[in-house]
């Protein structure tokens, strides 16, 4: 993958985007629930926030993984090859591989109806989790290290 000394514009407003849209679509899963009980006893799901929430996720997502892709990231900030820059490098793609995962197995469940609920919770709650310690991870560089890692996910380069 090619690296960059910083993010663009178009990466640093996927990334706030998609980090809303995920606790939004985090928050709102219980009207999804409520949804799929509606459709179970013969009735109509309609306009389901937490499914629309999910979907743009996916998209962007996708857009994201593309940008990226083609234009490159920053490496991580540390010796290459150090634990630090192991686990930074596959805490990201835990976080791409969940931003993708959690959204198909919500359109699995919603749109194929397959039984696989559960397993989309959880996973979406791995993906707070983790998301939760990358964020907890940005604040020490910023404001422990003072490494300006936080900056570089603000100012586009």
């Amino acid at each position: 993958m090619k690296t960059t000394t910083g993010y663009s514009g178009l990466q640093i407003a996927l990334h706030w985007i998609i980090a809303v849209l995920i606790l939004v679509a985090w928050l709102s899963g219980e009207g999804a629930e409520e949804a799929m009980e509606a459709v179970e006893d013969g009735g109509v799901a309609g306009f389901v926030p937490h499914v629309a929430f999910g979907l743009a996720i996916l998209t962007l997502v996708i857009v994201r993984i593309v940008v990226r892709l083609s234009r490159g990231a920053p490496a991580a900030p540390g010796a290459p090859g150090s634990v630090s820059v192991m686990a930074a490098d596959w805490g990201h793609r835990l976080i791409y591989l969940l931003m993708v995962a959690v959204p198909l197995g919500g359109a699995s469940v919603f749109f194929l109806g397959l039984d696989v609920g559960e397993v989309h919770g959880l996973a979406a709650n791995l993906l707070m989790l983790v998301v939760l310690g990358h964020a907890l991870m940005a604040l020490y560089h910023q404001y422990v290290l003072k490494d300006g890692l936080l900056r570089r996910m603000m100012k586009a380069e």
